[in-house]
This record gives C-alpha cells, sequence and structure tokens, in this order.
C-alpha cells in the first residue's frame, strides 16, 4: 500500500511556516512521498496581487527542493480552474494507495463545511497542525465529531506550526523589509526577480 501526503495551498508566496509544517508531517507520518499542492485560485480566496500561478509553482519548487520526499505537484495549476480539493482527491486516489491530507487549524475546523466534505474525508485521512493550546479545545471537540459523523479518526500532529503567513510577507516586501528569516533565498530571488508583492493588497 503506497502511503502519499497531500499539502495544498496558495502558496502566495511559499515561506518557511510552510516548510516546517511539510518537514513536521513526514516526520510524524510514515509516507512514502508528500505532494505540494499550489492552488490555480482557491474557492475561498481571491488571488494575491502580483503573482501568477506559474509563478508560485515555481517558487514551491524553489521553497521545498531541499526535502527528498517532496514532490511539487503543477496538476490543480495546469487544470486553471477554480481549485476543490475533492477534485484533487479524486485525480490522486487509487486502490492501493493510502491519502494523508493535512490542514491548517483554520481547514480543520470548516472541514465539514467544504465542498463535498463527505467525499473527502472517505477519501483521505486528515491530518490537522494545530496553531496552540488555546485552539486545542476546539480541535479535540472537532476531532469527537469528525469521528461521529464520518467514523474517520483524525490525527493531530504534536509539532506546532510555525507563526507566520503569506501575507505578512507580502507586506514585508511592501515594507522593502529583508526576507531572509521568512522565506528560503532561492523564493526572496524569485520575489525580487519579478517585483512580485509590492503592490497594495485588494
Amino acid at each position: 500500500m503506497e502511503k502519499i501526503g497531500l499539502y495544498g495551498g496558495t502558496f502566495a508566496p511559499p515561506h518557511r511556516g510552510h516548510v516546517h509544517a511539510a518537514k513536521a508531517f513526514l516526520k510524524e507520518i510514515p509516507m512514502d512521498r508528500l505532494l505540494i499542492m499550489p492552488t490555480y485560485q482557491p474557492p475561498h480566496k481571491t488571488k494575491a496581487a502580483g503573482d501568477t500561478p506559474a509563478v508560485r509553482l515555481e517558487m514551491c519548487r524553489a521553497a521545498f527542493a531541499e526535502i527528498p520526499q517532496v514532490e511539487v505537484s503543477d496538476y490543480e495549476i495546469a487544470k486553471a480552474d477554480v481549485s476543490y480539493t475533492v477534485q484533487t482527491l479524486r485525480h490522486l486516489s487509487a486502490p492501493e494507495r493510502e491519502i494523508y491530507l493535512l490542514c491548517g487549524t483554520d481547514m480543520f475546523l470548516t472541514l465539514d463545511k467544504w465542498f463535498c466534505a463527505e467525499e473527502i474525508f472517505r477519501r483521505a485521512r486528515i491530518v490537522c497542525i494545530s496553531r496552540d493550546k488555546e485552539q486545542d479545545r476546539q480541535v479535540h471537540s472537532m476531532l469527537a465529531q469528525y469521528r461521529e459523523k464520518y467514523g474517520q479518526e483524525c490525527i493531530l500532529l504534536s509539532e506546532r506550526p510555525l507563526e507566520l503567513s503569506s501575507s505578512r510577507v507580502r507586506e514585508a516586501v511592501r515594507n522593502g523589509e529583508t526576507l531572509e528569516q521568512f522565506v528560503h533565498p532561492a523564493v526572496e530571488k524569485i520575489i525580487r526577480r519579478d517585483g512580485l508583492y509590492r503592490g497594495n493588497e485588494s
């Protein structure tokens, strides 16, 4: 049985917090490979000012290049349409394959509201990386609810996420701050090369 991880997101841009989460995912869940899946356009967000799907894909390849088990997939970007997690899971599903889906706290707490939520739980084992102790109570409550509603034992990672957001990185670019503490040098090089995220957010 092949075990693969799926870590999707806008990654606008991919930062050290994303890399930290990917490493924690691989450390705690035994899997053959981890797919990083940048979205073309998520259903709940608008595109961040100043990037393109193609350059986000390039930045993801740069950000995660040093993790041997990681593969950056262009599947959702190549579709050039709004990205729904269930569609990607359908694409990846196979009889001899088990899929683990990594969610941050906010995603995890609202997963039952997602498009075709029941099918998402049927096609993947849900893994959560919880932001902080304050939200642990909510997370544990949802673990119990998902167990009862979908018959699935979701997995809670012991590792905490690195507190960083893509919006904070974009803010740093606009403010002319150094990006070394936020992103891989290769990602900063792409941001500087293409003049990304200099405009105001819409």
